[in-house]
């Protein structure tokens, strides 16, 4: 089992950043109006913390659960700097799954990437996108997978996504931003 204390200084910021930044990402990847947004919010506060506390006992996970504790609220602290999360996300997700690969247990490793992802499918379910709401977006589901990907995640299926979208300006600006201004993936065609 690996502590804070295994980790470098650089190592250690990168895994306490990485869950907070990937669910700012997922609420940036497609932006909501005033009430979808708010439900994102509360989702992404309550997620990780939920996610992660299913699985206590794990001396990394203790240590990441009261660091997020002494530290302050890391996600309002990352809001208020107005930064664009979406590319920074996924450079530090891949950076902690490094530092977690080199020195984390297997158990550690898999807590911390289930939590992560949790958390960001409960942000992008909470806006009530899609058709019949409750759906990601596509620029969600796009990112999720990245982010997913970045943390050594390949097989991995977003949850109920609308990729659709609604054609608009709004969804090409979201889908340029989460694949860094490349659109060749093909639209998931439409059931029934």
């Amino acid at each position: 089992m690996s502590t804070r204390n295994d980790y470098t200084v650089e190592e250690w910021e990168l895994i306490r950043r990485a869950p907070a930044e990937s669910v700012i990402a997922v609420e940036q990847a497609s932006p909501s109006g005033f009430w979808a947004s708010r439900r994102e919010r509360k989702a992404a506060v309550r997620s990780f913390t939920d996610s992660i506390a299913r699985t206590t006992g794990l001396e990394l996970v203790d240590a990441i659960v009261a660091a997020r504790e002494e530290e302050g609220p890391l996600l309002e602290t990352l809001r208020a700097s107005g930064e664009s999360f979406v590319e920074v996300a996924v450079q530090t997700a891949r950076g902690a799954r490094r530092a977690l690969e080199a020195k984390a247990t297997l158990p550690e490793r898999e807590a911390y990437v289930n939590a992560i992802l949790a958390a960001c499918e409960e942000v992008a379910l909470a806006s009530g996108e899609g058709k019949g709401g409750g759906k990601t977006s596509r620029a969600e589901a796009l990112l999720l997978t990245r982010l997913a990907g970045a943390l050594g995640r390949s097989a991995y299926e977003p949850p109920d996504s609308d990729w659709i979208g609604t054609g608009g300006v709004q969804d090409m600006v979201a889908d340029s931003a989460v694949l860094g201004g490349i659109r060749e993936i093909p639209p998931k065609p439409r059931e029934g």
